[in-house]
């Protein structure tokens, strides 16, 4: 599926969970709503340039600190210096 396919079934999905009558059934469309997030955030990430998609940097031999520009994941959603 494509992203714009991705993101039209989440929308339905989550609209789905807010007029579910019970708390099973908003809860299995939210979980399905999940799965297609996570499917989204996998064709849409960009791996981190400042960390090389570690989520650490490296300031000396002992000492290491979390990436900031991409808190620590690895991978930025957007990239922001080209757009």
């Amino acid at each position: 599926m494509k992203k714009k396919q991705l993101q039209k079934k989440y929308t339905e999905l989550i609209q789905s969970g807010h007029i579910a009558s019970g708390r099973k059934e908003a809860v299995s469309f939210y979980h399905k709503a999940a799965k297609v997030r996570s499917k989204i955030y996998k064709k849409s990430k960009i791996t981190c340039s400042i960390c090389n998609g570690v989520g650490i940097k490296r300031v000396s031999i002992e000492i290491t600190k979390t990436c900031l520009s991409c808190c620590g994941r690895g991978y930025v959603l957007r990239d922001y210096l080209h757009t």
